[in-house]
């Protein structure tokens, strides 16, 4: 049934500016871009950034996709180096990792897991 995060979207109110951010804080690669969407890689993962609107706001929304980081400390630093900050954590979680939530400058939450 269910195997793997295909993909993951964030609705940010600029998409360039997103993907720059990404860019610089995720080394992500673009994989696609069309008027109002850009798909970038991370990692082996694939995120999309769509415009905000009435359908989905940028912001914490229920959800935060955890992404496997080498530093959880360098990970967090590099968010903050760019605008971000940190959300939550970080902590030890339940199941062992290290695990923090950090905020892009739009709102979004994207988890961060060292094992």
């Amino acid at each position: 049934m269910l195997k793997r995060i295909a993909e993951v979207t964030y609705f940010v109110p600029d998409l360039d500016a997103a993907w720059a951010f990404l860019r610089d804080v995720a080394n992500a690669r673009l994989h696609f871009k069309a008027l109002g969407l850009i798909q970038v890689e991370v990692g082996e993962s694939l995120v999309s950034l769509h415009p905000a609107d009435e359908k989905g706001s940028a912001g914490p929304g229920g959800q935060v996709a955890y992404w496997q980081v080498d530093n959880l400390n360098d990970a967090i630093q590099a968010f903050q180096d760019r605008g971000g900050h940190l959300y939550r954590g970080p902590i030890k979680g339940v199941d062992g990792p290290q695990v923090a939530q950090v905020q892009d400058p739009w709102g979004n939450l994207w988890g961060l897991l060292q094992s």
